[in-house]
């Protein structure tokens, strides 16, 4: 067993176990953030509409045909080699099993600087606008190294600061169109502040609740800097009802994954995504925790 299986194998056997409480100080700042949006095991049906009459809306415009995408490094449903496509409709069954069959909020993020998560972020908001009856929406919260727009080939002028920090902004006017079916992006955008204060902001907790609540078939996908390295991650992960870890392949130490998993809690980490794994530079390899 390589030391990496072994550390997930000993992340999963904590999931039966409480965590080590915090101080009392450290525990009021937690709860004062996990305010900010509701959990998933919330009632979010109440007064909530289903985006599937909207999917056409969504969808108008130019659309990616199946070699502009592969050109992308983006999956498709009817790509030749599927081994890539089903490792992440495997995240996608996963994610919806853990959530019980409502939308939820996930967060993408690296296990190390320098291991950029967004094509994996770009992709499992990809793989669950596969089905027809869902929409993805994918946004850019790595504002010191924002990837999405670049990874997309996009030009947006606004995106996720700029609304935070003018609330003349409609959220409509950050969405863009993506060229994929069913997913839309919210790109980091133009303003550059203090992470912090932006993640934690009363405006930031309303988008994060609109967003969700609006559709009940909506799926939120936040791709984010390394989690052990950023301030303003370990914030969003108190945002998000669940987390994937993207771990380079064979560079990752034992001590390293630890200390990664631990700063997400094994209670909202979902599954680990290998990339740059050798020989097969196709080839994905996903390790995903059961219930």
């Amino acid at each position: 067993m390589s030391k990496i299986e072994d550390a997930l194998n000993k992340a999963k056997a904590a999931r039966s176990h409480s965590l080590v409480r915090a101080p009392d100080s450290e525990h009021r700042k937690q709860d004062n953030v996990k305010q900010l949006i509701p959990s998933f095991a919330d009632d979010r049906q109440v007064g909530r509409q289903s985006s599937s009459k909207e999917i056409s809306l969504i969808d108008n415009g130019e659309i990616l045909e199946s070699k502009e995408l592969s050109e992308l490094k983006i999956i498709y449903s009817d790509m030749s080699d599927n081994k890539i496509a089903n490792t992440y409709r495997d995240l996608r069954t996963k994610l919806i099993q853990k959530s019980q069959g409502k939308n939820f909020i996930a967060m993408i993020t690296s296990c190390v600087p320098g291991n950029d998560s967004g094509m994996t972020s770009l992709n499992i908001a990809t793989a669950f606008s596969f089905d027809e009856s869902k929409t993805s929406l994918l946004i850019d919260c790595n504002l010191n190294n924002p990837k999405l727009d670049s990874l997309l080939k996009m030009e947006a002028d606004k995106g996720l600061t700029d609304y935070l920090d003018n609330e003349s902004i409609k959220i409509e006017t950050i969405m863009h169109k993506t060229g994929i079916k069913r997913l839309k992006m919210i790109p980091a955008g133009t303003a550059r502040e203090t992470a912090i204060e932006y993640f934690t902001s009363m405006r930031m907790r309303d988008l994060m609740s609109s967003l969700l609540s609006r559709y009940s078939d909506r799926y939120i996908f936040l791709d984010t800097a390394p989690i052990t390295e950023s301030a303003d991650t370990k914030i969003l992960a108190e945002l998000c009802d669940f987390m994937i870890l993207v771990v380079p392949y064979g560079t990752t130490t034992k001590k390293k994954l630890k200390e990664t998993i631990d700063s997400i809690g094994s209670n909202k980490l979902i599954g680990v995504v290998f990339n740059n794994t050798p020989k097969l530079p196709t080839k994905l390899i996903s390790k995903i925790f059961n219930s």
